[in-house]
C-alpha cells in the first residue's frame, strides 16, 4: 500500500506569478509578443487569486515524497532491461514495463490476458478475417505470426522478442484501441523482425509506441498510420519505411540505423550521448529529395547512429542532449529541443520559450553546452531521469517528464503541449505548482503526479498503472481520468469568494479519493475547514469535523462568521485518509467578508422590485429583477433559509417564513451578488 505524506502549506499572495520571465526574456524581441499573449492567457486563468508556495515547503514536499516512495515501493523493471534501454522520452519507461522478464523468464510472465506464441518450438499462428483478442500478444523465441487479409482488434501490445521470432502483416488493419496517448505499442527486440504490407495501423487516431533494440527490424510499405508513431531505435535496431501518410518521430541513438522514403511527416530526434558534439547545420525540411546522415560528417563526434531520407515532405529536426554533451546549431529551424537531466542532484531550469529566434544564445543550463546561432526552436522539452533532482521556474515548455526515480518542481510556468504533455512515470515524483497545461497531465507506474494552485487550459488528467495523482486546487475542464491501480485524491474549495460577515455561509468544493481497483484501501476518513484571518498564519475552527463522507462536486460544510469583522480571510480544507498514518493533504483559498446587508454592486432600481413588504407569512412574495440568475434569503442571524434560481423578469417566492426581517440577496451566473434589501415578514 502506497503511504501519503503531503501537507501543502501556503503563505503569501504574489503580485504576479509570471513576473520574473518578464525580466529574463522580454529584452528578445521576438518574445514578447508570445510572452503577452501567454500571460494573457494565465492571467484570465488566474483570475481567483491564490497564494503562493514557498520554494522550500515544496522541496520538502517532494523530499517527503520521495523518501516515502523509497520505504514502500520496490522497482518493478529489471536491471537487464533498464541497462538494455535508454531511449529518450516516456516511452523507455513503458517499454521497460512492457518487456520486463521476457528476455530471460518467459514463462512467469503468461498470464490469461497474454498471448504467447512460441513458447513450444515450431509454434506459430495464420490470421484471417475478423479476429479479436483481449490482451497483450508476445512473439517469442522462434515463433511466427501472421496477419493476412484480417481486420483484427488487438486490446494491448504486440511485443516480439526472440533470434527467429517474426511477424507479418499484409493487406490487414490492425486495431489497437487507445483510451489515452500511448497506452498501446509494438516493440521488438532481440532479433525479432516485423514486417508490413499494404496495411493500416488504427490507434484511434492517438499517439501510440513503436520500439526497436537489440537487433530488432521492422519494415513498413505502404502503410497508413491513424494516429502518431514515437518510436525509439537503440543498440543495433533497423527500421526500413516506404510508404506511409504519417511517418511520426523517431528518436535515433546508439548504432540504429534507419532509412526513410516517400513518405510524409518525419520528426528525427537526434540523441548526442556525454561527451558527444554535434556542429551542424539542418536543412530546410519542407521537401528533402536525398539526405546521408551518419557519425563520419564532419562536426560530429561519438555519434554512431545513420539515417537516409530520400522524398519525404515535412521533415522536422530534434535534439536529445545528456548533460556533459556539445551542441551547436547554426543557420536552422529546430522543431524541438527535449534537454535530458540524468544523475543531477540540483538542476536548476528557467526562461526557456517556445517559438523563439536565437541569434548568438546559449542556453542557461549549466549541465549542458546547448549553443544556437541565427536559429529557430519551436519547442522546449524537459526529460528527467535517473535521481535527476530539481526545478523548473518561470518556463513555457512544449513537455515535461520524470522517469526511473527522478524528481521535478515546476513553478510558474506553461506547457502548451507543442511537445507533448507532462507526465510523471515509473518511481517519480511530478510537481506542478502555480503552472497551467494546453495538454494532458499523466501519471503512470508508481509515479506521484501532483497539481496544485494552477490546471488546464485543455486537456485531461490520466492516472493509470499503480500512480497516484493529487490535484490540490486546480482548474480542470474534465474530472481525472482513473485506470488500472491507479489513485486520485482531490481537493478543491469553490464557490463565491466574496460572502457576508455575521451569517452562516455554505462552502462548496470537492473532498474525494477514488481508486480504478482494490489494489488501494485509501478512502476518505474525515475533512474539516479552518480561516485565519488576512496574512496571519493562526488558525481557527471554522467547522465540525466531517466524517466518512466524500464531496465529488457540492456541499462541503457551513462557516459560521458571527463575530468576525468584514476583511480578507483564508480558509483551508483538510483532508484526512482512513489509513492508520492518516495521510492528509490541505487546499487553501481566500475570501472576501462584506458587511451583511450589503449589495456587491448595486443595480440601477427600476430594474428591481419586490412586493409587498412588508408580507404576510404564506403569502406569495413578487420579484421583478434583471441581471440575476439566483436568490437567496437570510435570516435576522445570518442562516441561509432560501436558495434558488429564478429567471430575469417576474418570479414569486412563497415565503413560508417565521415572522421577522429577512435578507434578500440577488446573484448573477458567478453567484456573485448584484443586489440586496431587507423584507419583513408579518
Amino acid at each position: 500500500m502506497i503511504l501519503i505524506l503531503l501537507q501543502i502549506l501556503i503563505i503569501k499572495l504574489p503580485p504576479c506569478p509570471l513576473s520574473p520571465i518578464f525580466v529574463n526574456c522580454m529584452k528578445n524581441k521576438n518574445m514578447k509578443i508570445l510572452l503577452l499573449f501567454i500571460l494573457s492567457v494565465f492571467m484570465v486563468c488566474y483570475s481567483i487569486s491564490q497564494n503562493n508556495f514557498p520554494k522550500m515547503e515544496l522541496n520538502n514536499i517532494t523530499k517527503n515524497a520521495l523518501n516515502y516512495m523509497d520505504r514502500t515501493f520496490s522497482k518493478e523493471i529489471s536491471d537487464d532491461n533498464n541497462n538494455a534501454v535508454n531511449g529518450p522520452g516516456d516511452f523507455i519507461s513503458r517499454f521497460n514495463k512492457r518487456s520486463a522478464g521476457l528476455n530471460h523468464h518467459p514463462n512467469a510472465n503468461k498470464s490469461g490476458d497474454t498471448l504467447f506464441i512460441g513458447l513450444v518450438p515450431g509454434d506459430s499462428l495464420y490470421i484471417t478475417g475478423e479476429y479479436s483478442y483481449d490482451g497483450t500478444v508476445v512473439v517469442w523465441g522462434d515463433g511466427k505470426l501472421v496477419f493476412e487479409n484480417a481486420n483484427a482488434t488487438i486490446f494491448g501490445d504486440l511485443l516480439v522478442f526472440g533470434n527467429t521470432a517474426h511477424v507479418w502483416i499484409s493487406n490487414s488493419v490492425m486495431h489497437f484501441p487507445q483510451s489515452f496517448v500511448y497506452e498501446r505499442g509494438i516493440i521488438a527486440g532481440m532479433n525479432g523482425i516485423i514486417e508490413v504490407y499494404n496495411s493500416t495501423f488504427d490507434y484511434y487516431g492517438l499517439s501510440h509506441d513503436l520500439t526497436l533494440t537489440d537487433s530488432a527490424l521492422i519494415t513498413w510499405n505502404n502503410v497508413t498510420n491513424i494516429g502518431f508513431t514515437t518510436c525509439g531505435l537503440s543498440l543495433n535496431s533497423q527500421i526500413i519505411i516506404d510508404s506511409t501518410n504519417q511517418a511520426g518521430e523517431y528518436i535515433m541513438k546508439d548504432n540504429a540505423t534507419a532509412s526513410f522514403s516517400n513518405a510524409h511527416t518525419l520528426l528525427v530526434w537526434h540523441h548526442i550521448p556525454e561527451t558527444g558534439i554535434l556542429n551542424f547545420t539542418f536543412p530546410d525540411g519542407t521537401s528533402i529529395a536525398s539526405l546521408d546522415f551518419d557519425g563520419s560528417l564532419p562536426g560530429l563526434t561519438n555519434i554512431n547512429y545513420s539515417y537516409q531520407i530520400s522524398n519525404v515532405e515535412d521533415v522536422m529536426w530534434g535534439l536529445m542532449p545528456e548533460p556533459g554533451s556539445s551542441v551547436e546549431i547554426t543557420d536552422s529551424e529546430l522543431r524541438t529541443v527535449g534537454v535530458w537531466f540524468k544523475n543531477l542532484p540540483d538542476y536548476q531550469v528557467s526562461g526557456l520559450v517556445n517559438n523563439s529566434h536565437y541569434t548568438d544564445f546559449t542556453a542557461p543550463i549549466s549541465s549542458h553546452n546547448i549553443h544556437l546561432i541565427n536559429t529557430d526552436v519551436q519547442t522546449w522539452s524537459l526529460y528527467m531521469f535517473d535521481d535527476a533532482f530539481g526545478e523548473v521556474d518561470n518556463c513555457i515548455l512544449g513537455e515535461v517528464g520524470t522517469m526511473v526515480n527522478s524528481t521535478c518542481t515546476m513553478n510558474n510556468s506553461l506547457v502548451d503541449g507543442s511537445g507533448g504533455y507532462l507526465f510523471a512515470n515509473d518511481n517519480t515524483i511530478l510537481t506542478s505548482a502555480f503552472s497551467y497545461l494546453n495538454c494532458n497531465f499523466q501519471s503512470g507506474g508508481n509515479a506521484f503526479g501532483i497539481m496544485a494552485y494552477g490546471g488546464q487550459n485543455m486537456g485531461r488528467c490520466i492516472a493509470f498503472d499503480k500512480s497516484v495523482m493529487m490535484i490540490i486546487q486546480a482548474n480542470l475542464i474534465y474530472n481525472p481520468e482513473i485506470y488500472g491501480d491507479a489513485m486520485v485524491y482531490y481537493l478543491k474549495l469553490e464557490g463565491n469568494s466574496t460572502e457576508y460577515a455575521n451569517s452562516i455561509v455554505p462552502v462548496s468544493g470537492a473532498a474525494y479519493i477514488e481508486h480504478a481497483s482494490d489494489y488501494y484501501s485509501n478512502d476518505v476518513g474525515w475533512y474539516f475547514l479552518e480561516y485565519c484571518v488576512g496574512s496571519s498564519e493562526i488558525w481557527f475552527p471554522a467547522s465540525d469535523t466531517v466524517y466518512g463522507n466524500e464531496v465529488f462536486s457540492g456541499h462541503l460544510c457551513d462557516w459560521n462568521t458571527e463575530g468576525l469583522a468584514a476583511g480578507n480571510y483564508t480558509l483551508k480544507l483538510t483532508m484526512c485518509d482512513n489509513t492508520p498514518e492518516q495521510n492528509k493533504v490541505e487546499a487553501v483559498r481566500q475570501y472576501n467578508l462584506i458587511p451583511l446587508g450589503t449589495g456587491i454592486s448595486q443595480v440601477d432600481e427600476k430594474s428591481f422590485n419586490i412586493f409587498p413588504n412588508p408580507v404576510k407569512k404564506g403569502s406569495e412574495l413578487s420579484l421583478t429583477i434583471e441581471n440575476a440568475q439566483f436568490v437567496r434569503i437570510f435570516c435576522e442571524d445570518g442562516k441561509l433559509v432560501s436558495e434558488q434560481r429564478i429567471i430575469s423578469g417576474l418570479n414569486t417566492i412563497k415565503a413560508d417564513f417565521q415572522q421577522g426581517i429577512y435578507m434578500v440577496e440577488f446573484l448573477d451566473r458567478d453567484h456573485h451578488g448584484v443586489y440586496s434589501c431587507r423584507v419583513v415578514v408579518e
